[in-house]
């Protein structure tokens, strides 16, 4: 756990820290491969940037190769990276912030090449990592799950209590409450990326607890089918999970790591591509994206969720627009202030409505 910390400490200094010096990369005839932390089995997070690989190959017309189940350790990232650039790839793309200092040495190796990690916290003038803005599908999410909820009690089951986890966690609460004022959100943390054991213990503990709306903020699909079971809704996340849940899922806050790859692919074959440092894509750039309701919102409060997309999408809302109080009542965020971008990679707390601890 402190080595996630320091993680994301460095990915806040990154984000404060000065942007690369602007420099174009040029390549003349892009080859792109991919380093994936997980198995595109996984049902979340790999299976997302194996989407993203599809949808690059189709779009471009070729071959993208990929080797997944990378251990996050500078050596096993490099032993990947050597071998793609040995072979004639200059375009290489990682998938976790624990490729970020393995892509930093190659990119500084290799200035005539491209990187791109997904969730990196290093950048170089020839290395982007970028991130998303998760929050803005997890409001919508909160939306949906309040409108379904009975109880007036929802739940989500979450990894570490993490800035860029607890962000979603808030937004979630926070959603839900600008439908329901007085409805409960309840939050437990597994301490881990993918437990499906622990996830189904959690998740039934929550129904028990009158939860009657789970969330899963993990990469497996262990709390929808916990949910299921039970005759419940649920929310899924990272990749469509509606197999999972057929019958109660209400939708799915899922990553289209194409909305930001296409483009960088485009600038780098016209020769125009610069790092853009650490940014954030969210809804406006197709990053993010929360798939089509299904049975369970009722038709007023899907048009009421459909407002807000478009707001989310328009710039014109922001999830994290004051006042927000945190749960021991501290003001947070002032009336008509929103959160900035360094102020979120520090989420250190839960908003007022959420029961549960960042432990």
């Amino acid at each position: 756990m402190n080595s996630l910390k320091t993680v994301v400490f460095a990915a806040i200094a990154a984000i404060a820290g000065a942007s690369p010096a602007a420099a174009q990369v040029e390549i003349e005839t892009p080859k792109a491969a991919f380093i994936l932390y997980g198995k595109i089995s996984d049902g979340g997070w790999t299976l997302a940037q194996e989407k993203a690989r599809r949808d690059l190959a189709d779009q471009f017309d070729m071959d993208i190769p990929y080797v997944e189940n990378v251990a996050s350790t500078n050596e096993a990232v490099a032993n990947v990276l050597d071998l793609y650039i040995s072979r004639g790839y200059n375009v290489l793309i990682g998938g976790t912030y624990g490729f970020s200092d393995g892509f930093l040495a190659a990119a500084e190796a290799h200035p005539d090449l491209a990187f791109v990690n997904i969730s990196g916290v290093t950048k170089a003038p020839n290395l982007e990592s970028f991130y998303a803005r998760t929050y803005e599908g997890w409001y919508l999410a909160g939306m949906a799950a309040a409108s379904a909820s009975s109880s007036d009690r929802i739940g989500i089951v979450a990894a570490f209590p993490l800035p860029y986890v607890v962000w979603d966690v808030n937004a979630f609460a926070l959603g839900a409450q600008s439908v329901k004022p007085g409805i409960e959100t309840v939050v437990t943390f597994t301490n881990s990326w993918s437990d499906p054991v622990k996830e189904t213990q959690l998740a039934k503990s929550l129904i028990e607890n009158g939860v009657d709306v789970l969330a899963t903020a993990m990469d497996s699909t262990a709390v929808p089918v916990v949910a299921e079971a039970a005759g419940l809704h649920s929310i899924g996340y990272k990749s469509d999970m509606s197999s999972a849940a057929p019958e109660g899922m209400l939708t799915s806050v899922v990553y289209n790591w194409s909305g930001a790859l296409i483009p960088i692919f485009e600038e780098i074959k016209a020769g125009s591509w610069e790092s853009k440092g650490s940014p954030l894509y969210g809804m406006q750039e197709g990053v993010i994206e929360v798939l089509e309701l299904r049975a369970g919102v009722p038709a007023d409060a899907a048009e009421k969720i459909a407002e807000a997309r478009a707001q989310i999408e328009a710039g014109t809302l922001s999830p994290f627009e004051g006042p927000i109080y945190a749960q021991d009542g501290s003001l947070k965020v002032a009336e008509g202030a929103q959160m900035s971008v360094e102020a979120l990679w520090g989420s250190d707390f839960l908003v007022q409505g959420v029961q549960g601890n960042l432990k």
